[in-house]
Order: C-alpha cells, then sequence, then structure tokens
C-alpha cells in the first residue's frame, strides 16, 4: 500500500515514517509534505492509496486538502493525525469520509493499528472490484454466446412470433431494424486469427451496434443495428466493408469478399437480408472482379452460357444434399438472371416448373409433401423472392428430415469415434468431417439422436472416465486430468465439480473411504 505522509513538522513526518518502516513491511511511503498545497500535488503526482495528514497547517489545512484531493480521487484513504481533540474538527473530518482520526503526539500502537485497518478496508475493496470485474466479463462473454445462438436461429431455423419476443426481452438493444454483412474468407487455416482481426477493426469503426455469427464454411455473418435513415445507412456499411476489404489485403496479403443485405425489419425480413448478402458473397466471389458490395440486380454467378437446365441441377443438388444456404443461393441468382432477359409473367412461370419438379423430386424420396402456395399471385419481383425462399426452407426441411433418417448410421459412428478419441482435444469440426456430414447438420443430428450438445456428451465421456482412473491410487489427479484430455488441471477440477457436486478431491476420499 502506497502512503503520503503531510505534517508542517519534519519531526513528525519523521517519526511516522520510521514507524511505518520497522512494522509494516507491506507499506511504502511515497512523498511528504509540509502543508495542505503540497499534500494536493502530491496527491495527483504520486496517487497515494492512503494519506496520514494534519490539521492545523499553513495556508489550506487538512480539512480543505483532503476535500480538493477526494474531488478528484475519491477512493483515496485518509488518516488525521492532529493536536486538535475537538468536536467541530472530528465532525468535519466524518463528512468528508475520514474514518481514522489520531491525537498527537503519536502512539505506535495507534498509528500501525489504523493503517493495517486501512490496509485491510482497502484489499476488501479491491478483491470486491475484481470480483465484480470478473462477473462483468463473465457477463458479457455469456451475452455473446446468447447473441451468436440467436443469429445461428435466425438465419438456419424456423421462429415462432413468441419465440422472436422471448429473444427480444434477452438483449439490452432493439432488433427491430437491421442489415447483414457475411464475410467470405480466404481457404486456409488462419480463420480465428482473421475472426479476431476483424473483432478489432469493427470495434475501431463500426458506428452501430452489430452481433457477429459463427464461421460455417469459412464465411462469417454480421448482423448491424440502427435505427438512421436507410439513404444514410446503406453506404456507412457498404464503406465499412470497403474499408474491410483493402484493410485485410494490406495486413494479410488475402483477399476478403464481403456481401450485403438489404436493410429490413422483423423476422422475416432480417433473415431475407441475410440470404441476399450469402448470394452477394458468393456472387463476389465467384466473379472476382468487385470484392465487396450489395447483389447486383443483373447478377449471375455463372457465365451467361449455362444453360437453364445446368442452373436448375445445381439448385436440385443442393437441394437434395439439404443445403439450404446454398440452395438459396442458387435461386436467389436464378430469378435475378430469368429477370434479366425476360418480363416479370415469364419469371412466375418459370419459377412455378422448377419448383413443382422439386416437388416431385420430394416425392420420388418417398416424402409426402405438398405445395400450398404458388408464384401465380406474386406481384413484384421482391415478393417472388419471399416466396421462393418459404418454398425452399420447407423443402429443406423435409430433405433433412429424411437424411436425419440416413444420417443416424453416421451418428453412431460418431458416437464411436468420439468413446475411441475423447483423451485427444476433439472438436466438433473434426468429428463431422470423420462421418463426412457438415459441421452444423452434424450438430443437431447429435443433439437430436442423443438429447445433449457434442460437447455435453464429450464432456460425460471424459468425466467418466476420470472416475474410473480415480480408483487407481498409483494416479495423481493431475495425471488424470491429462488422461481423459483435459490440458488444465484447474479447469478440470472446475469441470468436474459442475458435473458430480464434488472437487477431483472430494470424490476421490469418498470412492477411498467407501472401499
Amino acid at each position: 500500500m502506497k502512503i503520503a505522509i503531510v505534517d508542517d513538522e519534519v519531526l513528525e513526518r519523521k517519526a511516522l515514517q520510521k514507524m511505518i518502516r520497522d512494522h509494516l513491511p507491506n507499506m511504502e511511503v511515497v512523498a511528504e509534505a509540509a502543508n495542505g498545497r503540497e499534500a494536493v500535488e502530491i496527491a495527483n503526482e504520486y496517487k497515494p492509496d492512503a494519506m496520514l495528514i494534519d490539521i492545523k497547517m499553513p495556508g489550506i489545512d487538512g480539512l480543505e486538502a483532503i476535500e480538493l484531493i477526494r474531488r478528484h480521487h475519491p477512493d483515496m484513504k485518509f488518516i488525521i493525525v492532529s493536536a486538535f481533540d475537538t468536536f467541530e474538527y472530528a465532525k468535519q473530518a466524518m463528512r468528508h469520509g475520514v474514518k481514522e482520526y489520531l491525537l498527537k503526539p503519536s502512539r505506535k500502537e495507534e498509528v500501525i493499528g489504523a493503517l493495517r485497518r486501512v490496509y485491510n478496508e482497502l484489499m476488501e475493496e479491491r478483491k470486491k472490484e475484481e470480483e465484480n470485474k470478473e462477473l462483468q466479463q463473465r457477463v458479457h462473454q455469456l451475452q455473446k454466446l446468447v447473441e451468436k445462438e440467436w443469429l445461428s436461429v435466425l438465419m438456419l431455423e424456423e421462429v415462432s412470433s413468441e419465440e422472436w419476443k422471448q429473444w427480444e426481452t434477452l438483449f439490452p438493444f432493439s432488433i427491430d431494424s437491421g442489415m447483414f454483412m457475411v464475410i467470405q474468407f480466404p481457404s486456409g487455416g488462419k480463420k480465428e486469427v482473421w475472426k479476431q482481426w476483424v473483432e478489432q477493426v469493427l470495434l475501431e469503426k463500426a458506428a452501430t451496434y452489430y452481433v457477429i455469427g459463427r464461421i460455417i464454411d469459412g464465411q462469417m455473418p454480421i448482423l448491424f443495428f440502427t435505427d438512421i435513415p436507410e439513404k444514410t445507412w446503406k453506404p456507412m456499411i457498404q464503406s465499412l466493408a470497403h474499408d474491410l476489404v483493402q484493410q485485410f489485403e494490406k495486413q494479410y496479403e488475402e483477399t476478403l469478399y464481403i456481401g450485403l443485405g438489404s436493410p429490413a425489419s422483423q423476422l422475416e425480413g432480417l433473415r431475407y437480408s441475410y440470404y441476399e448478402a450469402l448470394a452477394a458473397v458468393q456472387y463476389y466471389a465467384s466473379q472476382k472482379k468487385a470484392k465487396s458490395g450489395f447483389l447486383p440486380k443483373k447478377a449471375v454467378l455463372a457465365s451467361a452460357a449455362i444453360d437453364q437446365t445446368e442452373r436448375e441441377k445445381r439448385l436440385f443438388d443442393v437441394v437434395r444434399e439439404g443445403d439450404f444456404k446454398q440452395a438459396l443461393t442458387q435461386c436467389l441468382s436464378y430469378i435475378e438472371e430469368i429477370a434479366f432477359h425476360h418480363p416479370f409473367p415469364i419469371v412466375k412461370q418459370k419459377m412455378e416448373e422448377t419448383f413443382i419438379l422439386l416437388g416431385r423430386m420430394l416425392t420420388d424420396f418417398g416424402i409426402s409433401y405438398e405445395r400450398t402456395t404458388t408464384f401465380h399471385s406474386c406481384g413484384s419481383l421482391e415478393e417472388l423472392k419471399r416466396t421462393a425462399t418459404e418454398q425452399l426452407q420447407h423443402m429443406v426441411h423435409y430433405i433433412q428430415a429424411w437424411r436425419h433418417q440416413q444420417a443416424n448410421g453416421k451418428i453412431g459412428k460418431a458416437k464411436d469415434y468420439i468413446d475411441e478419441h475423447y483423451h485427444h482435444p476433439l472438436t466438433l469440426e473434426e468429428v463431422a468431417e470423420y462421418v463426412g456430414i457438415s459441421p452444423y447438420y452434424f450438430s443437431k443430428l447429435f443433439k437430436d439422436r442423443f438429447g445433449m450438445t457434442f460437447i455435453d456428451y464429450v464432456t460425460e465421456v471424459r468425466i467418466a472416465r476420470a472416475k474410473k482412473e480415480m480408483a487407481d491410487p498409483n494416479k495423481s489427479l493431475k495425471e488424470i486430468c491429462f488422461l481423459v484430455g483435459y490440458n488444465d488441471p484447474n479447469y478440470f477440477s472446475r469441470v468436474f465439480k459442475k458435473h458430480t457436486g464434488m472437487s477431483p478431491t472430494e470424490y476421490r476420499k469418498k470412492l477411498h473411504f467407501a472401499t
């Protein structure tokens, strides 16, 4: 603890300094002053934790000095050491938050006792500050996890209006209006580094609240929220995307592609903004001319030489795979191309024919599916896109359910792989690749099949194995920690206690006592 001594008597200052040096090794006198004015100056320069100060001094007295100092250093502690034992001084001292009032001549025991009480109070305050800081960090991390989960739900799940309202209550910001950006990273193994870089740039440059989603297939979605007019908002986000592309190329000498979705409101509008951004980033990555922007009205994902039959085949392939993201990207691009070459009635007719064929494909799989809407009633190209999006969602939902049945064998294979390799640093992506399923789809299938997430299952396997290993008294807890796949004994201890209600040490004692 840093201490300053303020007294106009040199001998008094030296006596106090000697008491502290001889009896309080965890305290250090960092400065001395002979009057109130100097006290204010050393408070600003040295920022001591506590100050021993006299009342009656030339110029500014001790109480005035305390009042001035506390304006800029409200947490500083003060101990008055004075020859004046009057109620009026004591009352003023209390008003300024002074808790220790000692009388001269200073007795060693009283000075040391007062300083120790102040030290204990300071340590308790710092401990609480650290705890509060840690709690705030945890809340912040939890908030980010909730936001990411919500973003995944928004992009890829069916959400009822009631669920939407429940999500809204979890956030400290309005989710009524927003627009999507989707970043396509280069192929390679630096995606986490690049993600951290993007987060840092956004922290410095983004003028509005945003939520960053998970990286899937090298693509990272970002949803920006704002209530400023669209004519101001769109150029602002477009400029931000341009800056990201330029700075990324300068920093990493790699190319970044960014697609933007139109500003929108409410659930369906925000979801459609995501699909637009997804189609846009696919377009720019395929064209390799411009590197960021909104989906052009004349956008064509491949060259004009690709005929309608080939385009339909691509759409059918991604629908058959249950890949809604790619299906929608292909579909929106297909609609834009048809609209560029044909009048709107022809666009409606061609899309009607395409979706009839998609429905037949589902029937061929043995899926009972019946369309409830057609494209004939659509009054605009935007309405036609929304109708196509809704129908694709339903179709892919049926396909995924059908594939879920087909994938049961693969999920069982994944479980066996986890059971055999739990002691390695397993990741969801690694296991998904092993069984040949996309990470997102694998995550959903795994939870549906076993009633728990991938991480929860891996943890359960590791904890069960740890319990068995603890029966061997020759193995230390640290050794067991590494044997079951953890690299940090402290983290292992926390996880173990969370799942069993006991620390590893407590569990082992109970186990050996029972035997």
